[in-house]
C-alpha cells in the first residue's frame, strides 16, 4: 500500500476516502440532523468549529443562509469552492465575536481534547446570541473501539451531558444509531479490531511511541475495512440507516443539543 492510496490517517476524514464511505456516511447524517435543526429554529448564521476538511462544511453551505467555518488547517480544494467562509484558526483564540450566531456546529472534536474546561465549551458558548443553540457530536464509549489515538478521551452520554451542563441550561443527549448493514459493518467491524488487539494482550502498543502507534492504526483500518469488502462485497449503506434517536448504549455517537448558553460564557 502506498502512501497516496492512504490518505486517512484517523483524525479526519476526507469526502473522496472511499473505503471509509461508511464511515463518511455516518457522519452526514450528523450535518443533515444539523440541517433539519437549523431550518426549523429558522438559524440563519452558523458557526462550525473544527471543520477539517471542510466536507461537512460544503453540505451546511449548500443548505443554509450564512455558514463560518474555523479549523486549524485549510480545507481541502472543493471546500473552498463552496458559499461557506472558511478561517484557519485554533479553536482557542478564535476571531468571532461574541453573541454573534444562531447556530454553533461542533462535530468529532471535543474527544481530540485532553481538556475541554480550559477553552473549548467557552468557544462553543460565547458565539452564540441569547437564544442560540449549539450542537455536539462525539463517540459514544459504551459502543467504541478505543482503539483511535487521535482520541485522548472519549465519553459516555452522562459524562458528556453533565460537562456540557457547565455552559449551558439545557442539554439533550441524542445518539446516532445504525440499522440494517450499517448495523452488521459496525459489528464486524468491532470483530476484526477486536481480534487484532488480542494479539497484544499486555497492552505493548500503549507503551510504543506515539508516532508509531498513529502509523500502525491507519493501517489496520485500512485492512480491517478491506478485509470486510473483499468477503462480504462493498456494503450498500444509506444515510437513512443512521438515523438520530435518543442516546443508548448501542449509539455510535452521541449528539448533544446545547440549549440557552449560560450568561457568564457569553461575557
Amino acid at each position: 500500500m502506498s502512501d497516496s492510496e492512504l490518505t486517512f490517517t484517523g483524525e479526519r476524514l476526507h469526502a473522496d476516502d472511499a473505503l471509509f464511505g461508511v464511515d463518511l456516511l455516518r457522519h452526514r447524517a450528523a450535518y443533515r440532523e444539523a440541517i433539519r435543526i437549523a431550518r426549523t429554529s429558522k438559524a440563519r448564521d452558523i458557526l462550525e468549529m473544527g471543520s477539517g476538511t471542510g466536507y461537512g462544511t460544503i453540505e451546511l453551505a449548500r443548505a443554509l443562509h450564512r455558514v463560518v467555518a474555523i479549523d486549524r488547517v485549510a480545507p481541502r480544494d472543493h471546500g473552498r469552492g463552496s458559499q461557506a467562509r472558511f478561517l484557519r484558526a485554533d479553536l482557542e483564540a478564535m476571531p468571532i465575536r461574541n453573541e454573534s450566531f444562531d447556530l454553533v456546529v461542533s462535530f468529532q472534536v471535543i474527544e481530540h481534547l485532553s481538556d475541554p474546561r480550559a477553552y473549548y465549551l467557552d468557544a462553543l458558548a460565547r458565539p452564540l446570541r441569547e437564544d442560540g443553540m449549539a450542537l455536539v457530536t462525539t463517540p459514544n464509549r459504551s459502543n467504541s473501539d478505543g482503539e483511535n489515538p487521535f482520541h485522548v478521551h472519549e465519553y459516555d452520554a452522562d459524562e458528556l451531558r453533565r460537562l456540557l451542563e457547565t455552559r449551558f441550561e439545557s442539554v439533550e443527549i441524542l445518539g446516532v444509531s445504525a440499522r440494517g448493514e450499517a448495523l452488521r459493518f459496525h459489528e464486524e467491524r468491532l470483530r476484526r479490531i477486536r481480534r487484532i488487539v488480542r494479539i497484544d494482550p499486555f497492552g505493548l502498543r500503549r507503551r510504543i511511541p506515539r508516532a508509531l502507534v498513529e502509523w500502525l492504526f491507519a493501517r489496520f483500518a485500512v485492512h480491517v475495512r478491506r478485509g470486510i469488502a473483499a468477503e462480504d462485497g462493498p456494503p450498500e449503506v444509506r444515510l437513512e440507516d443512521f438515523p438520530i434517536e435518543e442516546a443508548h448504549p448501542g449509539s455510535l455517537d452521541l449528539f448533544a443539543v446545547c440549549r440557552r448558553p449560560a450568561r457568564s460564557a457569553r461575557t
